[in-house]
């Protein structure tokens, strides 16, 4: 199966959101002061990373970023198959999977207000990662729009 330029750039970008999201876990677990993303009190990966709202109902939320990355990026690695197995158009696909990277979008949005409001730092991985899944949403919006 021959991938368009712009699944490639979706996968590339994914890969990234996987490292990242891989990065923010060790952060999580690591000592304290173990952070290389760490610039003062304003940019503290391990104030974000160790913080109360780093958990949601008990899981690290990087562990439930990196599951959503690996999601997207199985999705997109089986693409052909499921579309199917579903019966999906290339544009049902794409409206699918752009609820998806929106909703993750959306979760990555209320963790920046709870970083900007509560913890009063930002978390340089956790913004990159939220980068990342902005660029998916409209890179598989884009796809959506595009698609027959």
């Amino acid at each position: 199966m021959r991938r368009s330029a712009t699944e490639y750039v979706i996968l590339a970008i994914t890969l990234v959101g996987v490292v990242l999201s891989l990065y923010a876990v060790t952060l999580h677990f690591a000592p304290v002061t173990s952070s290389i993303c760490t610039f003062g009190p304003s940019l503290n990966c391990d104030k974000v990373n160790k913080s109360p709202w780093a958990l949601l109902f008990g899981v690290p939320v990087a562990i439930l970023g990196l599951l959503a990355y690996l999601f997207v990026l199985l999705v997109m690695l089986k693409r052909k198959p499921i579309q199917r197995r579903l019966a999906f158009t290339a544009k049902d696909f794409y409206l699918y999977l752009s609820f998806i990277t929106l909703c993750m979008f959306g979760f990555q949005l209320y963790l920046t207000f709870v970083e900007m409001y509560i913890i009063h730092a930002y978390c340089v991985v956790c913004l990159a990662s939220q980068v990342c899944t902005l660029l998916l949403s409209f890179f598989i919006g884009r796809e959506a729009v595009v698609a027959k």
